[in-house]
């Protein structure tokens, strides 16, 4: 197997390939070693092939846009923007004008299409930086000034989401005609978010759908037939053609999950980040002893008990106290106590080979096992990002590593995969492997 390696910052902090790979914040300053246990890996293989498989779902002729706002999921901007160009992506999507900007600044070139509400000084910034924008009330097209290059504007239509949007066609045809008298503003398409696309019960975005092909039906008629129609996400997609109309927008299943595993499984799809931490402590815990903060959980029998060294500070929430789970040396163990800021214990009662060091799984593949405490402890610092890139590329098609997903965890934390990937602090390092 070819295993691509990206390799840590040079002296000016990127990359040859030119973005940062390891961050890790400690205030404003970067390290580039590795001395706390608890990170990520973001695997661009398995990006690379969920934007296979979501494009060989694509009728012929339809594009696709890859929502990469929040900082690509909490995956990292810059290298999934780079993965999406290689893939061929149509265009990406971000929520505000500085995550545009911020793509602008390493890619000149990528489509971008803003879905935040802008005003109008943001427009006139937009439009000099290529950018498509969504029409909406913050600015009106007679307020923005002449722009120095032409603006493309997406009109949403209000088909049942109740967000942004015209409920009125004939409010939407009044603008667009306004937009024709500019040579500045072009009308760049339409479209909808649908709302209940991964429920069971379709009829409410089947509603949507035919909503939407009514406006589009009226533009037609009165001479303003739209250049792009978009409607579906993740769910969209993987309900079928009907509702792909010129483009798709997907965001959740690219990153490797359904928008609902019940409703709409999809096993083929790879979930790109795995997230670890470690072991720091295992102490034996008798019966009637309390752990945690406001001695929410009492033992009602001898226990072992293992601290691991991640928080709700990392993104780890802290709902999931007395209720979660993560994995160790492949089994799960249950979290006993109130998840702490920086820190959470678990009931390892039933895995007695357990010991400080160990890594333990958050979210994701169980880890290599090349990954050990004195493994660990052997690698200077300066070298652990490597190791690990390694290590776990190179195990990739090791026998009997179980997932411990996020669609497992999520739902005990009264939530979906998309909060926890996009709250992930910065001072979880992030390593990219591509095998």
């Amino acid at each position: 197997m070819a295993v691509r390696i990206r390799h840590g910052p040079s002296a000016a902090g990127v990359t040859p390939a030119g973005w940062p790979f390891v961050l890790c914040y400690t205030g404003t300053s970067e390290v580039n070693a590795m001395y706390r246990t608890t990170f990520a890996i973001v695997d661009l293989s398995a990006l690379a092939h969920n934007i296979r498989l979501l494009k060989g779902r694509l009728a012929p002729g339809v594009r696709l846009l890859v929502a990469v706002k929040a900082d690509a999921y909490g995956h990292g901007v810059r290298p999934v923007v780079e993965v999406l160009r290689r893939e061929g992506v149509y265009q990406v999507a971000v929520a505000s004008l500085e995550e545009a900007l911020q793509i602008r600044a390493f890619d000149k070139e990528i489509p971008i299409l803003i879905l935040g509400a802008l005003g109008v000084d943001e427009c006139v910034v937009a439009a000099e930086a290529k950018l498509d924008v969504l029409y909406t009330d913050l600015c009106p097209i007679p307020d923005i000034p002449r722009l120095p290059r032409p603006l493309a504007m997406h009109i949403p239509i209000d088909t049942g989401m109740n967000r942004l949007g015209f409920k009125s066609i004939e409010a939407a045809l009044r603008v667009i005609e306004t937009m024709a008298h500019r040579a500045d503003i072009r009308f760049a398409g339409v479209c909808t978010h649908l709302a209940c696309a991964d429920a069971e019960d379709v009829s409410h975005a089947l509603g949507q759908v035919e909503r939407l092909l009514q406006a589009v039906q009226t533009l037609r008629d009165k001479g303003c037939a739209p250049p792009l129609v978009h409607a579906a996400n993740s769910a969209g997609l993987l309900r079928g053609e009907a509702w792909q109309f010129d483009m798709v927008r997907v965001g959740i299943a690219a990153y490797g999950y359904s928008p609902d595993p019940e409703v709409l499984p999809q096993p083929e799809l790879h979930p790109v980040m795995h997230m670890y931490t470690s072991i720091t402590r295992v102490a034996d815990v008798s019966p009637g002893e309390t752990i945690g903060y406001g001695a929410t959980y009492t033992a009602q029998c001898p226990m072992r008990v293992a601290t691991i060294a991640i928080g709700y500070a990392d993104g780890f929430p802290r709902i999931l106290s007395n209720r979660g789970m993560v994995r160790v040396r492949g089994r799960d163990v249950p979290i006993v106590g109130r998840v702490c800021m920086d820190q959470a214990m678990v009931d390892v009662s039933h895995v007695p080979e357990a010991q400080v060091g160990d890594f333990v799984t958050v979210f994701g593949i169980d880890p290599p096992s090349a990954w050990s405490a004195s493994a660990w402890r052997s690698v200077p610092p300066e070298h652990r990002a490597n190791w690990l890139q390694e290590t776990f590329a190179l195990a990739a098609n090791e026998e009997g590593r179980n997932v411990l997903s996020l669609s497992t965890v999520a739902p005990l934390a009264e939530t979906i995969p998309y909060e926890i990937l996009c709250q992930i602090n910065r001072r979880v390092p992030k390593l990219y492997v591509e095998a």
